[in-house]
């Protein structure tokens, strides 16, 4: 939808956008904007089931076998939606509490818990931690990055996120960029593409 597609570039170039912003630059009238989203916590609660859409979808494809492959893989699918929505953490989280959020990634959090305990019985991954504990610090590292993304300091298609990722399971920094690589020729060949924003 244009409207949400407005309010995701208003809100990520000032967090106190107003509704009038968001219509003129998705160049409707005011009206149409409140016709959709009768309220500014309508419309953050669009932008919020939007991103849940999207990486619902960008999960709903076959993975590999191998977990620590198949944890690159999640990470490569899902950055691209990270990235677009980024703009979530800098607003969403103070006006929708940090539970929306959580909700949000559950998700995500569910998939890489499952290729995390794979990957510890498998004696892929380090079993330094427990399982949920590897995954919390996986997750506060991708919220980390993207916060760096916000600030302009990191700028790559998700390979910070899967490498900082597959170390933090224990896996060798010497390592890590083979799996990265192997994940990203599994993408390729699966013809299931790294999550990416579709055009509406």
């Amino acid at each position: 939808m244009r409207i949400l597609d407005a309010a995701v570039m208003c809100f990520a170039a000032d967090s106190d956008a107003s509704m009038d912003d968001v219509a003129k630059a998705a160049g409707v009238v005011r009206r149409t904007v409140y016709a959709h989203f009768p309220n500014r916590e309508a419309l953050v609660e669009g932008i919020v089931d939007d991103a849940s859409t999207a990486l619902a979808e960008a999960l709903d494809h076959p993975e590999p076998d191998d977990p620590a492959v198949a944890l690159a893989v999640v990470a490569l699918r899902t950055w691209p939606i990270g990235d677009r929505y980024r703009v979530l953490l800098s607003f969403a989280r103070k006006e929708m509490g940090e539970q929306r959020i959580a909700e949000l990634v559950s998700p995500v959090r569910s998939r890489v818990l499952g290729h995390v305990e794979r990957g510890l019985a498998q004696s892929q991954l380090s079993d330094y931690l427990p399982a949920p504990v590897l995954v919390g610090m996986m997750e506060g590292l991708t919220m980390a990055t993207l916060e760096q993304a916000n600030l302009g300091l990191v700028d790559d298609s998700g390979d910070t996120i899967v490498l900082g990722n597959l170390v933090l399971g224990g896996v060798s920094p010497d390592r890590a960029p083979g799996i990265l690589a192997e994940a990203r020729r599994w993408l390729a060949e699966a013809g299931s593409g790294e999550g990416g924003i579709q055009p509406r």
